[in-house]
This record gives C-alpha cells, structure tokens and sequence, in this order.
C-alpha cells in the first residue's frame, strides 16, 4: 500500500510539474524547431540566390565582352538589363557591384561620363567589399575630376586607405591637382604616390616620373629661409644645452 502511495504522489508530482513547467517546454521545442528549419530555409535561400545572380553575371560578362570588348547595341542593352536585374534583385552581392564598375568603364569609352559617374556612385554606395569600394572611390574621384568637379573629387580621395591603394589615390590627387593649377601640389602628391607604390606596383614608376618631370623643377628656397636656417639650429643646441645643464642639477 505504501509503495502504491508513492507511485501515486510521484504521479501527481509529476502532473503538477507539467502544469507548471510543460508550456514552457512545448513553447521552447517549438521555437528551437522554427529557428532550426527557418536557418536551413535561410542557407537555402542564400545558395539559391547567389546560384541566380552568378548565372545573370556570367550573362552579363559574356554580352560586355562580346566582339572582343567592343558590344554592339543590342549585346550593350542585353548587359545594361541584366546589371538592372542584379543591382535590382540582389543589390548586397558582389556581382551587382562588379557590373556597376564595368558599365561605368564602358560609359567612360563612350565619354558619357555623367553615367560613369552614376554607375560608379551606385557601386560606392552599394558595396560592402572594402576593396571594391575604394576601387569605386577612386575611379569616381577621376571621372568627377574629368567632369570638372575637382573639389568634389578631391573630397572622394581624403582619409587613410589600404597600402595597395595608396598609390593609385595619391596619384589621382596630383591628377586634379594639375587641374587646378596646383603645380606645387601635384607634383608633391605624385612623389608621394611614387614612395608608396607597392613591388609589385613598379611598373607604374614610370608614368609618375613623367607626370613629375612634366612639372618641372621644385621652386628653391629663398636665400632669407637658407640665412635663417643656422640660426634656428643655434638656438635648438642652445635650448638643448640648458635643458642638459638643468637635469645636471
């Protein structure tokens, strides 16, 4: 009879337990099940959707580089459709951005840099590949420069970029800059471009000595800067001789 008693109490614990507890637990299975089949749907949907605008890219690579990179009309419309589909569809993927670059380097060929500008700003604000997006940056730092923005685009080439960019940016600077008239400017901005070049860079050392004997020689210092220039150094030594005779006591 005593064990029956248990078996029951157990019992009834149990059922309490489960009044108590087991919304909860149902809930908590439920939810663990939605998330798990919700992230195998999402991985899914991912696999799917870069399956798709890789097929409309490589579409898109074949009609741009159709007659040797020279697309006629009809290859350029069927490009310019399938760089809408993808910057429509699937704006956070690297193939949209990609396109937009290539269109823009098509447009410049054409001289219709009003829709390079679009096409490269569109990747700017679009791209989340850092590269990419300094690419972008810089070409469309050249092109509003050709369109006679240089302030705008000198705007583009400010902060710190990657060593690998460095170059191309201080390059693209010295470039405006000459627009400008800024010889001084230029030809310190190219100098600097030719100090920052990369190894594997060096072939573009040639074309910024070029750019940089174009401007000619640097402006010497004036003889009053050169007279004055001892005298700061005597004061430095002599500022340095106090401050050593001051830790000496």
């Amino acid at each position: 009879m005593a064990d029956h008693l248990t078996e029951e109490e157990q019992i009834e614990s149990l059922k309490r337990w489960w009044k108590e507890n087991g919304t909860g637990i149902v809930t908590g299975v439920i939810l663990a099940l939605v998330a798990y089949f919700g992230w195998q749907w999402w991985q899914g949907k991912q696999r799917a959707d870069a399956e798709v605008a890789s097929n409309l890219y490589q579409g898109f690579v074949e009609a741009v580089s159709a007659n040797e990179g020279q697309p006629d009309n009809k290859q350029l419309t069927t490009a310019q459709s399938l760089a809408r589909e993808l910057k429509d569809n699937f704006s956070s993927r690297i193939y949209a951005s990609q396109a937009a670059l290539q269109l823009a380097a098509l447009a410049v060929e054409k001289n219709d840099l009003e829709e390079a500008s679009k096409q490269l700003q569109w990747a700017l604000d679009n791209t989340s590949d850092d590269a990419l997006k300094f690419i972008a940056k810089r070409r469309l730092a050249a092109v509003k420069g050709a369109r006679g923005e240089t302030n705008e685009a000198l705007k583009l080439l400010e902060g710190d970029v990657p060593a690998a960019f460095a170059a191309l940016f201080a390059e693209t600077r010295g470039d405006i800059l000459v627009q400008q008239g800024d010889k001084d400017a230029a030809r310190a901005a190219y100098q600097q471009a030719r100090a920052q070049l990369l190894p594997e860079q060096a072939a573009g050392s040639r074309l910024l000595d070029l750019k940089i004997q174009s401007l000619g020689e640097a402006p010497e210092q004036n003889n009053e800067t050169q007279e004055e220039q001892p005298v700061s150094e005597s004061d430095s030594d002599k500022t340095t001789e106090a401050a050593t005779e001051k830790d000496a006591q």
